[in-house]
C-alpha cells in the first residue's frame, strides 16, 4: 500500500469534495487524482537508477503534485531546501544521489555546477504530459521519503521512510488525537519539515481538505482560520509564540497540534486565553522514530513538563547505562518499538546501527517514566553537558527556568573548557532579570547544574525544521558575537 493509494476511492466517492486549497488555486479530488496520474507517468518514463527525485520547490500544490506523483510512480522524494547555499545543496545531493532534480527557476544559479540532472519549474508544462499511463503494484515496501537530520548537534544525515511506516502513522490522529478522516487542515509551514510533508499527506490520504501557506505569517494564519472552516492546525512553538507576540485571538473550535519542542507551560495558558476554544495537542518524535508520545488538550496540567504517553501503537522502554530496565521515576535511555521506525540512514549502516538495534530503536534520548506513563525527556546524549565529574541535561535546566514568570525562550548548552571540559550557558528571551532567573534557579537546582555564562537575546537562531540551534547558539559564545 502506498500513501497514494486512497486518491482513486476520494475520486470516485466524493469527486468535487477539495482536496488542496492555496491563495491561487483550489483542486478537487477528481482533479487531484487526474494531476497525480498525469505527474507518476512522467516519472516512469524519466529514465532512472535509484527512482528518487529531489524536489526544491516552495510550498505550493505543485511541490505536493510532484511528491504524490513520485510516490504513487515508486520513486522516493528527496525534500530540498531552498535556502540551502550550493555546497550545502552538493553535500546532500551526493548523500542521496537523485535521478532528476526539480527546482524553482529562480534557483538556476544555485544549480549551475551540480552534476545531477536538472528540471526547473516553468519546463514542467511539457514534462508532465496529458497521458496517464495505468500504474501496476509496487512489489514489496519501497521506500517514498528521504530527509536529512536537523543538524542542530552535528552534520545531517539523510534518512529514508517507507510507505508502510508512514501510513502506519497516520491512525495516530484518529486513535489518540481524536481527530476525524473530514478535517479542514492548515498547513502554515515549509514542507522541509516533515512535520508539515505529514500533516498534508494523512489529510489526503484520509480524504480532508488541505489550505496551504507559501510562507507562515501568523497574520494570514488567523485570516485563514476566520475564513475558512479549519479544524485542524499544524504547528511548530515558534508559530505558538508568533501568534502570541502579534495579538493574535480569536473563539473558533480549531485543534493546534503541535511539535518540535516542548511548548512552555506560560506560552500554552497565554495561548488558550487568546484562542478560548482552541485545544492544544503536542507530541514527541523523532526523524527516525516517529510518533513516540502525545500530551492531550486535555491532561492535567501537573503533566505540562512532560511529553505524554505513548501512541497506542508504540512501546517503550527505559534502560539504565547497565542496560537493566528502569524503575519508575529512574532516569535511562529510550527505547521504541513501532512499526513506525524508519529505514535506516542512506549509505550509512554504522549510524543506523546506533539507532536500530534488534526490535527496538533509540535516538538516545535521557527519559523517566512516571507512575502514570508519563514520559519526561531529560535530555539528549549527545546534548549532554560534561561538567568535570558530572552528567548535565540541559532540558531539565531549561524546564526550571521555562516555569519562571517572563521566560519566552530558553536554552541551555555546553562550551568547552579547558578545567571543566564543559561548562553549562544559557540564553534567555523574555521580560526577565537574568539576576532574579539565577536566584530561582538556586532554588531549584544543584549547584553544579547553574549556568556559568548567562545570555539574553532578542531572538534565537532556527534550524530549518525551526528549532532553536543550539549548535549556533555555541557559536556566537565561542566567537564573542553575544559578549
Amino acid at each position: 500500500m502506498k500513501v497514494t493509494s486512497t486518491y482513486a476511492k476520494h475520486k470516485h466517492f466524493h469527486p468535487e469534495r477539495l482536496a488542496i486549497v492555496t491563495a491561487d488555486e483550489s483542486l478537487t479530488y477528481r482533479e487531484w487524482y487526474i494531476l497525480v496520474h498525469r505527474t507518476a507517468t512522467a516519472f516512469l518514463k524519466q529514465p532512472e537508477k535509484k527512482k528518487r527525485v529531489a524536489i526544491f520547490l516552495p510550498n505550493d500544490a505543485l511541490f505536493l503534485q510532484l511528491f504524490a506523483g513520485a510516490n504513487e510512480a515508486g520513486w522516493a522524494v528527496i525534500v530540498g531546501d531552498m535556502r540551502w547555499k550550493q555546497a550545502e545543496i552538493i553535500d546532500r545531493m551526493e548523500q542521496t544521489s537523485p535521478d532528476i532534480i526539480i527546482a524553482d527557476q529562480k534557483m538556476r544559479m544555485d544549480f549551475r555546477d551540480i552534476s545531477y540532472p536538472v528540471l526547473f519549474s516553468d519546463e514542467l508544462d511539457s514534462w508532465i504530459t496529458e497521458e496517464a499511463m495505468e500504474i501496476k503494484k509496487t512489489k514489496g515496501d519501497v521506500p517514498f521519503y528521504m530527509g536529512f537530520t536537523s543538524g542542530s548537534t552535528g552534520t545531517p544525515k539523510a534518512f529514508v521512510r517507507s510507505h508502510a511506516s508512514w501510513i502506519e502513522s497516520f491512525p495516530c490522529n484518529e486513535v489518540d488525537l481524536g481527530l476525524n478522516r473530514d478535517e479542514h487542515v492548515l498547513i502554515p509551514g515549509s514542507f522541509v519539515s516533515s512535520t508539515f510533508v505529514y500533516g498534508a499527506l494523512s489529510t489526503l490520504f484520509y480524504g480532508g481538505t488541505i489550505y496551504l501557506l507559501k510562507k507562515f505569517s501568523a497574520r494570514k494564519v488567523l485570516e485563514y482560520i476566520e475564513e475558512y472552516p479549519i479544524s485542524v492546525v499544524y504547528v511548530v512553538p515558534t508559530m505558538i509564540q508568533a501568534l502570541i507576540s502579534e495579538g493574535s485571538a480569536s473563539e473558533k473550535q480549531v485543534t493546534f497540534i503541535s511539535t518540535g519542542a516542548k511548548l512552555l507551560p506560560s506560552v500554552k495558558e497565554t495561548f488558550r486565553k487568546r484562542f478560548s476554544n482552541a485545544l492544544i495537542h503536542e507530541f514527541y518524535g523523532s526523524s527516525e522514530l516517529s510518533y513516540i508520545s502525545f500530551l492531550k488538550n486535555d491532561d492535567n496540567p501537573n503533566y505540562d513538563s512532560s511529553v505524554g504517553r505513548p501512541f497506542h501503537n508504540v512501546e517503550i522502554l527505559i534502560r539504565k547505562e547497565d542496560g537493566s530496565e528502569a524503575k519508575i521515576g529512574e532516569e535511562g535511555t529510550l527505547y521504541v518499538k513501532s512499526r513506525m521506525v524508519f529505514d535506516g540512514y542512506i549509505n550509512n549502516q554504522l549510524e543506523t546501527n546506533k539507532v536500530k538495534m534488534g526490535e527496538w530503536a533509540t535516538v538516545h534520548d535521557i527519559a523517566k517514566i512516571d507512575e502514570n506513563g508519563y514520559i519526561y525527556i531529560l535530555g539528549r546524549k549527545n546534548d549532554m553537558i560534561l561538567y568535570g565529574a558530572y552528567n548535565i541535561y540541559p532540558q531539565e535546566i531549561e524546564h526550571v527556568m521555562s516555569s519562571f514568570g517572563g521566560v519566552e525562550e530558553v536554552a541551555v548548552v555546553g562550551i568547552p573548557d579547558k578545567y571543566w571540559g564543559e561548562k553549562v550557558a544559557v540564553f534567555v528571551k523574555g521580560d526577565v532579570s537574568l539576576r532574579s532567573l539565577k536566584s530561582y534557579c538556586l532554588q531549584h537546582l544543584s549547584t553544579y547544574k547553574i549556568p556559568r555564562i548567562w545570555r539574553k537575546l532578542d531572538f534565537f537562531p532556527k534550524t530549518t525544521g525551526g528549532k532553536i540551534s543550539r549548535q549556533q547558539l555555541k557559536e556566537m559564545v565561542q566567537v564573542g558575537s553575544v559578549l
